[in-house]
């Protein structure tokens, strides 16, 4: 990060000197770097007092660092919080697309303290015109699609890489994205005014050579603040804890309003999801698209005015769901394994697929219901069964396995 920071803002306090760790500004010092760092000594690293790490993943949508790999797995078995980021170019494509490019790379994020949130690296254009030819308002546009994508797909608000200078160009300094953390630039020994957005930094690049490979930065807090903020925020409902299997996926699903949980905090994690319930969370999964329900009930069970009517009508809409032979949708009804499959597949605009002629499931064969919606399921990864090679098709589905199979839905189509 910040390889066209130098050119456009210089840096007399510390272009004539290198970093080190005693002249360092006051935090937690860690690192950055690229592809152009090649392979990281990140043993020696630690020991000269790097405690984090962030690593270049992708570039627009066309470039992999081929040293991400290699560099992130090298960071975390050194005890090095290791997160990842991603060079944009608002002038390439949009920013969903280069999130959607960014998390499908190495971009992920999960609440284990070892993970810093996804990160975008948003400064001058190393390859034309400054602000990418975007007006500043369109450049704004561009990071909260960028950034809501990227909530979508990791349940964590990304943090944001600039610099002052190129905030108040490009932006027009704009103040409304206060809930990403900062990542400033500065190559100086004061930090500077803030962008308008934020108050203070999160992370400080105070140089571009020093003590560790890449570039060189702080922590604005304790090392014990760095785990907290790289666990990220704390259990969304009050009966799913950290500890829990599904705590990612739960949490996601609060982060992206696709649940909201109970009116008293809980979450209900080993509650069944009824068919009515189902709707309304594919509905928020597919973007709560517009749409006006019919005056009139497309099934014979179910009145205009009861829950989650309109979510129910818009899944019939799309053809997600048929109801039943009678002309009942059979609201109340819990949502089996099998069935899961089936709302997912279609979901998915029904992909052609052609299910193996041998089942991978000892306990459903070729001929059942949904035998080739399961093995698609199972062939995404979205599903991969019980340990015992069962898929269990008749079972009912709990809330968090349910967390769990939209959260892979979402980030593995």
């Amino acid at each position: 990060m910040g390889s066209t920071i130098r050119s456009h803002e210089g840096s007399p306090s510390v272009s004539s000197r290198t970093m080190t760790a005693s002249s360092a500004p006051a935090g937690i010092p860690g690192m950055d770097v690229s592809g152009w760092q090649g392979n990281v000594d990140w043993t020696r690293a630690k020991a000269n007092g790097a405690e984090f790490a962030y690593i270049k993943a992708t570039e627009g949508t066309g470039f992999t660092s081929g040293y991400f790999a290699s560099q992130y797995n090298g960071a975390f078995a050194a005890g090095v919080i290791r997160g990842a980021y991603h060079f944009a170019l608002p002038d390439r494509s949009t920013g969903k697309a280069q999130a959607d490019f960014f998390v499908g790379n190495g971009g992920g994020w999960s609440p284990d303290g070892d993970t810093l949130p996804p990160l975008l690296d948003i400064e001058y254009n190393p390859y034309g015109d400054t602000c990418y030819g975007l007006s500043q308002a369109k450049m704004v546009q561009w990071i909260n699609d960028f950034a809501n994508t990227v909530i979508g797909r990791t349940g964590r608000a990304p943090a944001i890489y600039t610099t002052a200078d190129w905030w108040t160009r490009c932006t027009g300094n704009n103040a409304g994205l206060s809930d990403k953390p900062l990542f400033i630039a500065a190559y100086s020994t004061w930090v500077g005014p803030m962008p308008a957005s934020w108050d203070t930094y999160s992370f400080w690049q105070h140089a571009d050579s020093g003590i560790f490979p890449g570039d060189q930065d702080v922590f604005n807090g304790t090392l014990r603040q760095l785990t907290a903020f790289a666990a990220g925020p704390g259990p969304a409902f009050t009966d799913v804890g950290t500890a829990n299997q599904f705590f990612a996926p739960i949490n996601w699903m609060a982060a992206t309003h696709i649940s909201t949980g109970y009116p008293d905090g809980t979450y209900r994690p080993l509650s069944t999801v009824n068919r009515d319930a189902m709707a309304a969370f594919l509905y928020r999964l597919a973007g709560s698209p517009t749409y006006t329900a019919p005056s009139k009930s497309p099934f014979t069970d179910m009145g205009t005015t009861g829950p989650y009517y309109k979510e129910i009508c818009w899944l019939a809409s799309t053809g997600i769901t048929t109801g039943y032979p009678d002309g009942t949708y059979r609201p109340l009804n819990t949502v089996n394994r099998d069935a899961m499959a089936a709302f997912l597949y279609r979901l998915a605009s029904s992909p052609t697929y052609t299910a193996p002629p041998t089942s991978s499931f000892t306990d459903m064969g070729t001929t059942d219901p949904f035998y080739k919606e399961i093995s698609w399921l199972a062939s995404t990864g979205i599903t991969t069964g019980y340990p015992d090679s069962t898929y269990r098709p008749l079972n009912t589905v709990n809330r968090d396995a349910m967390a769990a199979f939209l959260y892979r839905f979402r980030n593995t189509l």
